[in-house]
């Protein structure tokens, strides 16, 4: 048995990471093989390279990017996906219950830790221009309010304060947030009219420091879960507010695990949907995010659902961190 290991330079130190993993790895397990990833590059290229070098359990460790695009090579393989969160979001971790804060648990998790099945988002998305792009994606993608700040955040802050950089950015961008027209499907139902300011469509629903933004979500339902924020000036806002701060009381996390609480109601600043795949076009182009990356402007998306489509490492279910979604 041998382990890949692909990581970001930038976001761990390999001495501190290898000693990590020679800790954690079994005895009878052959020496790690390491690839690192490029500056220009997300990490497709040295994932690739690993599943290449017959491995039997690919360990990634970097920030969200690098792992969306890990999750996406490694679907076609019996290859199982380790995660050691390394970035700022961490999100896709955050989700599947992996400790955020500590590389010795990430790294006991990926070699002590359960298989489990989930699944994986795909997104087309039509530019200005005419031309489509497609993007998979584990959590969450969207346009408005969450890709309107990711794209203002600044970086430099980001490394200074970690995800509080994303608050100061949504404190700038949300009060000239413009709302836009949409036509939104979802699977073979009617098409809805609207006009909305934040379009998400997720795979799982907990996005930075734990916020849940999608309480129905599961990431091995074979769903997507959408949700249409439509606020109208202050009072909406409040509404949406208040939406997210029940959905993030604790005893609401507790009973909507033990399965006693229905489903989210849809009210008058925000829509909640299910489906197995959306289709939504915008009179009006809006940036596009995709697990936490701006990827490029779009008047249409199309997302659809690969259900266990991927095998990741999760540890113990009842384990000390909270049980996986």
């Amino acid at each position: 048995m041998r382990a890949g290991i692909v990581y970001n330079p930038v976001k761990i130190d390999r001495q501190e990471l290898a000693v990590a993993v020679e800790s954690a790895q079994p005895l009878e397990w052959s020496e790690p093989v390491w690839f690192e990833t490029a500056a220009d590059d997300a990490g497709r290229a040295a994932v690739r390279s690993a599943l290449e070098a017959d491995i039997d359990l690919l360990l990634v460790a970097g920030g969200d990017g690098t792992v969306r695009v890990a999750a996406d090579e490694i679907t076609s393989t019996a290859v199982p996906l380790a995660i050691i969160p390394a970035g700022t979001g961490n999100l896709l971790a955050r989700n599947l219950g992996i400790d955020v804060a500590s590389l010795k648990n990430a790294v006991r998790t990926a070699f002590e830790g359960e298989e489990r099945e989930i699944d994986l988002g795909e997104l087309e998305i039509e530019a200005p221009d005419g031309t489509r792009t497609k993007h998979a994606f584990a959590v969450m993608v969207g346009f408005g309010l969450d890709a309107e700040m990711i794209d203002k955040t600044d970086e430099q802050l980001k490394k200074k304060v970690g995800w509080l950089a994303y608050v100061d950015a949504a404190g700038r961008v949300i009060s000239g947030l413009d709302k836009v027209r949409v036509q939104v499907r979802m699977d073979a139902g009617r098409t809805l009219r609207s006009t909305v300011n934040t379009m998400l469509v997720g795979n799982c629903g907990t996005v930075t420091n734990g916020i849940v933004v999608l309480p129905d979500a599961v990431i091995d339902d074979g769903m997507l879960d959408i949700a249409l924020i439509r606020p109208r000036g202050a009072r909406g806002w409040l509404q949406v507010a208040g939406y997210v701060a029940r959905n993030n009381l604790l005893v609401t996390k507790l009973l909507r695990r033990r399965g006693h609480l229905k489903r989210q109601r849809t009210g008058a600043a925000l829509g909640y949907g299910q489906a197995k795949e959306t289709h939504a076009r915008l009179d009006e182009p809006r940036a596009v995010q995709v697990d936490g990356d701006v990827v490029g402007e779009a008047v249409a998306l199309r997302a659809g659902i690969r259900q266990d489509a991927l095998r990741v490492r999760v540890p113990h279910r009842g384990a000390q961190g909270g049980v996986p979604v």
